[in-house]
């Protein structure tokens, strides 16, 4: 009878036995920002993850709205508030007054080197940009455009009001273009949706911007690699990292969203100093807590030197906020610097605390 007891005991407590969650993974180019967003989670049917990827895609696709600056919504957003420039203030969600205030916020702390008010100036390369990709004739912005159009930028033309959830742009040519930061805070936003429904681990790639929620599931790492900067579509990695925790993950780069003119790249990341494509290293790879910050310092520091770009997040360690970077520069490049190594013809420097999570 005792026997039986323990075997009837021992057959419950395998049948209460929880079950083992497994890896899931789904990507889609229809969830908005113009790239592929790929979502790996731990989950415990394929049910399960095929109706919280739907979720997040859905949430994707609902920011992809908010930060358009392009087409219109059944919901105000950046667009239209252009739209609506010297004309009235418009009332918008939460999220974009908070993505704004956080835009505005390093906008100071990097003496505003990185600007999402410089709309009118990016219009210009975005138009001439496209009109190249397409094989069309163009022009570039001659000086006196460009400078007409910085006139019209800076957070002076820009009222938020946080209590009225408004925003006005109180001159007709200033404009608002949140590229360097959109892709970012959205990925943070779904990360954060994602941990509150207790996925603690696995990772969100909105087109390079990743957000890992934790470990895999057994405690080891991710791998994470960062693109040989080549202008042939390259698809090898030149560096591969080990990641985890709760870590973002951005790069910004030349490789992409570019044309040549007289042998010169013509990117998509603007330097608010010359007003023309950034001409300093051929990436720049952020790691952070915050998807979002990190995705604005990846394009901050692709348009500093190196030099200046560490004093920076020195300058932000002073403030209370931690990342650290990885810089790639052409070899033919002149760097103020020997703590690098070589690789594959590129010059690599890092910051003293990512050397570690690089294993190749």
């Amino acid at each position: 009878m005792k026997k039986t007891s323990l075997l009837l005991i021992g057959l419950l407590l395998l049948g209460c036995a929880p079950k083992e969650k497994k890896l899931y993974n789904d990507s889609t180019m229809q969830a908005g920002f113009d790239t592929v967003i790929s979502i790996q989670l731990y989950a415990d049917s394929q049910e399960e993850f095929d109706e919280t990827f739907q979720k997040a895609t859905d949430a994707f696709l609902y920011y992809n709205s908010l930060f358009d600056k392009y087409n219109d919504y059944d919901v105000a957003n950046i667009k239209t508030i252009n739209d609506n420039a010297g004309i009235q203030p418009v009332e918008v969600s939460q999220v974009i007054i908070d993505m704004l205030l956080l835009s505005k916020q390093y906008s100071e702390l990097s003496n505003y080197q990185f600007d999402v008010t410089l709309g009118p100036v990016l219009s210009l390369w975005h138009d001439v940009r496209e009109k190249a990709l397409n094989g069309d004739d163009y022009t570039l912005p001659t000086e006196e455009q460009l400078q007409s159009a910085r006139a019209c930028s800076g957070w002076d033309k820009v009222e938020i009001d946080d209590e009225n959830n408004t925003v006005y742009l109180n001159q007709s040519c200033a404009s608002l273009d949140v590229g360097a930061v959109a892709k970012g805070y959205a990925t943070q936003l779904v990360t954060e949706m994602l941990l509150e429904e207790g996925y603690v681990n696995g990772f969100v790639n909105a087109g390079g911007n990743v957000e890992f929620l934790g470990n895999k599931i057994n405690g080891d790492l991710w791998r994470a690699g960062i693109l040989t900067p080549s202008l042939h579509n390259s698809t090898e990695s030149l560096i591969t990292l080990e990641l985890g925790g709760q870590e973002a993950f951005v790069t910004s780069g030349d490789y992409q969203r570019y044309f040549i003119h007289d042998g010169n790249i013509m990117h998509h990341i603007i330097d608010p100093d010359t007003l023309y494509p950034a001409r300093h290293a051929k990436s720049v790879t952020i790691l952070c807590e915050d998807s979002g910050i990190a995705d604005i310092l990846s394009t901050t520091l692709y348009t500093m030197t190196y030099q200046e770009g560490a004093a920076y997040l020195e300058k932000l360690k002073e403030n209370g906020i931690e990342a650290e970077a990885i810089w790639i520069y052409d070899k033919t490049d002149e760097i103020e610097n020997e703590n690098y190594r070589e690789k594959e013809g590129y010059y690599i420097l890092t910051t003293p605390n990512i050397a570690s999570k690089i294993i190749n």
